[in-house]
């Protein structure tokens, strides 16, 4: 197989078993120095199809070949040769010519981008698993306690052994008139009856039981567990922004992590060409071989650098990867950033955390359960009325005292309780002192991270800002420089310095960066609002970083 390129006539030959071929430009004009990577597929008709021709640059970065066809004039690549499958015949028919088919796709994996992760640490997370688990505990424990202040029926059976003995003794009352008695006529001065009757047989009943007044216990502990909800849900939220904070260090700490290698790698790309470059000056006499010596041990410092960069690239994805649940960390869509905008103002951002900060909110529905415990432990002092009922369902076996239905209305006033109620009042008030002092306590440690994380935002935000001048002077001397040393007119070690400053200034630039988006993101954390972190990152006053 043949490969033809147009515009100057270069062919090339090609193995019939190749399934990627790089092959160098040399009249295309792409501004340095290139090559085309070439990668084949079988079409169904068991003809092989060269697609997707890709731009390779010097500096080794892949980019896609098809954009660049408007800039080329006429860049033709024909497969000279159609061939047929391994496994065709004789018998079947030439292949047709080659026709001009459309550049497939690369199939790669989507850019994975900040929101896209969050939603997957969101339905990973054990940690929401747990706050989930705990929000439906309480929801149906409230559900459950709704119809405390309600009616209790219950249905009863039971078979009874037994026998009643009945003994009775009285005096006659009634006296003989003297008439009768004179006829013989008398009555005993007492009667005696004794019998013996079998009471046993099943038993069959309908009971209700319904609270009228408790004193407030059935109502406080309906309330009690409906806070009990809200803090379980706060906590939730709580743990949700956490994981979000985390989240963000970390995403963009893999954004850094990278950014730096491409740097290091870069540096060390360039290093090695200082040395060849060194390596010729020196046969040529132009420098020494001290400069020479000195540009090495410049490229072995580049390279333990660049180690130092690949491993905190690899423990920044290995991190992220815990974090998702994922095996390997694609490309990640969304870049390093700093607001160039209003960030607000200090006393926004603390009103704002006073309203929407869930662990607040959770300390709130702790004060309001203590409060409830207070109204319970009150009302263990009132008297408590009920209604109550009950009808026999089997009648055949009732003795005479056992009626055939009951009802009626009922008090009891507890005298004496096994548990000291003043002291069990007493320690619900205590809870009450401990709920509204971790509040306090709460606000001002809410208060501080407020402030600190919006000092933060501001200072990283100067700090990127006064990196421009520092990287524009870097690469300005560091161009000066290479063109002095070419020249013969600097050492390798100014030559050295000088890219080691850009490369210093490239880094802090990108450090200021992930310190804007941490303390961004902590500071949206500390005020509720993590949806509004999420917003500002399609900001028109957005600048990324690369």
């Amino acid at each position: 197989m043949r490969l033809f390129c147009e515009n100057d006539g270069t062919s090339f030959s090609l193995a019939e078993s190749f399934e990627t071929v790089r092959l160098p430009l040399r009249s295309l004009t792409f501004g340095k120095r290139a090559s085309i990577e070439i990668r084949r597929t079988r079409h169904p008709n068991g003809r092989l199809i060269l697609y997707n021709p890709t731009f390779i640059p010097q500096n080794s970065e892949t980019t896609s070949f098809m954009p660049f066809f408007p800039l080329i004039s006429r860049v033709g690549l024909l497969a000279c040769a159609a061939l047929l499958s391994a496994g065709a015949t004789a018998a079947e028919p030439p292949a047709p010519p080659p026709q001009k088919a459309a550049a497939e796709p690369l199939k790669t994996e989507a850019p994975l981008s900040f929101d896209d992760a969050r939603t997957r640490l969101h339905g990973t997370a054990d940690r929401l698993r747990i706050g989930d688990a705990q929000i439906a505990h309480d929801q149906n424990k409230e559900e459950a306690a709704r119809a405390m202040d309600g009616p209790q029926i219950d249905l009863s059976a039971m078979q009874v052994w037994g026998s009643k003995t009945v003994e009775m003794g009285f005096d006659n009352p009634i006296s003989i008139p003297p008439q009768l008695g004179a006829l013989g006529v008398s009555l005993p001065d007492r009667f005696d009856i004794g019998m013996k009757e079998d009471i046993g047989g099943p038993r069959a009943s309908l009971n209700m039981v319904w609270p009228l007044y408790t004193g407030g216990m059935i109502t406080a502990k309906q309330e009690a567990l409906r806070h009990k909800v809200t803090q379980s849900r706060a906590e939730r939220d709580a743990t949700e922004q956490t994981l979000d904070t985390e989240l963000a260090a970390k995403y963009w700490g893999v954004q850094l992590a990278r950014s730096v290698e491409a740097l290091r790698s870069q540096m060390l790309e360039d290093e090695e060409e200082s040395l060849r470059r060194a390596k010729r000056f020196e046969a040529k006499g132009v420098i020494a071989p001290i400069e020479r010596m000195t540009v090495e041990v410049s490229r072995d410092t580049a390279k333990r650098e660049l180690i130092v960069a690949q491993t905190n690239r690899r423990v920044a994805e290995t991190e992220l990867g815990h974090l998702l649940k994922a095996d390997a960390i694609p490309e990640l869509g969304t870049p390093l950033f700093v607001i160039d905008g209003d960030l607000g103002t200090l006393s926004e951002w603390t009103e704002k955390a006073l309203r929407l900060n869930p662990q607040l909110t959770g300390i709130r529905a702790q004060r309001n359960q203590a409060a409830e415990g207070v109204k319970a432990a009150e009302g263990a002092f009132h008297p408590k009325l009920f209604a109550f009922g009950q009808k026999n369902l089997i009648k055949h076996y009732l003795t005479l005292p056992e009626p055939d239905w009951i009802a009626g209305i009922g008090v009891t006033f507890t005298l004496w309780s096994q548990s000291d109620r003043r002291a069990s009042l007493r320690a619900a008030e205590a809870l009450v002192t401990k709920a509204d002092a971790a509040h306090s306590e709460v606000e001002n440690a809410l208060r501080n991270a407020v402030e600190v994380a919006f000092l933060r935002v501001t200072e990283a935000r100067h700090e990127y800002r006064l990196t421009e001048s520092t990287v524009a002077l870097a690469r300005e001397n560091l161009r000066l420089r290479e063109k002095s040393f070419a020249e013969g007119l600097s050492t390798a070690l100014d030559l050295n310095t000088a890219r080691s400053q850009l490369t210093g200034a490239e880094i802090a630039r990108r450090g200021a960066a992930y310190k804007f988006v941490v303390s961004w993101a902590m500071l949206h954390a500390a005020s509720g609002d993590m949806p509004g972190f999420l917003a500002s990152l399609s900001r028109s006053d957005l600048v990324s970083t690369p």
